[in-house]
């Protein structure tokens, strides 16, 4: 060997060169970094549910001792919405569903909504703009459609 030589690893291994493994996936211990981005734009992290809700649900601490999360009302306190695509995804090996905490993601709505207008969680996880104490966020776009639909919104949970 070589004084001062690195050698790859696909491991996490101290003095090796990181290389990818069979998926492409590399491994570290810390990742220390001047900047990062993400293709996705929210902050996710896993909870257990009773059945697996609909991406876009909006959700609030479960009262049963059997799951942590469930479909959010108007009476709620939310904490979050099922994700599509997280960009950071914390507790990756727990059960449950990714629920976006902060960012922006798709939320169902029922009744015309336009940009700006706060949207708040109404009944079984679908959200409404009308006014609630179970604020989830603000729309980012307009969709005057009366049908649920998915609107991007900024979350304020």
């Amino acid at each position: 060997p070589l004084a001062n030589a690195r050698y790859p690893s696909s491991s996490a291994t101290a003095n090796t060169i990181a290389v990818r493994d069979s998926n492409g996936d590399i491994f570290a211990n810390f990742f220390r970094g001047v900047a990062t981005e993400a293709l996705y734009a929210d902050l996710a992290e896993k909870y257990t549910t009773s059945e697996t809700l609909v991406p876009g649900t909006a959700v609030a601490v479960s009262t049963s001792e059997d799951y942590e999360v469930e479909s959010a009302s108007s009476s709620s306190c939310c904490i979050g919405v099922v994700s599509t695509d997280p960009a950071l995804m914390m507790n990756s090996a727990a059960e449950g569903q990714y629920i976006g905490l902060k960012g922006r993601l798709p939320v169902r709505v029922t009744g015309p909504v336009r940009k700006g207008q706060v949207i708040y969680a109404w009944e079984n996880g679908v959200c409404s703009t009308i006014a609630t104490s179970a604020l989830v966020g603000v729309a980012l776009e307009t969709n005057l459609s009366e049908e649920e639909k998915l609107v991007e919104c900024v979350l304020k949970v």
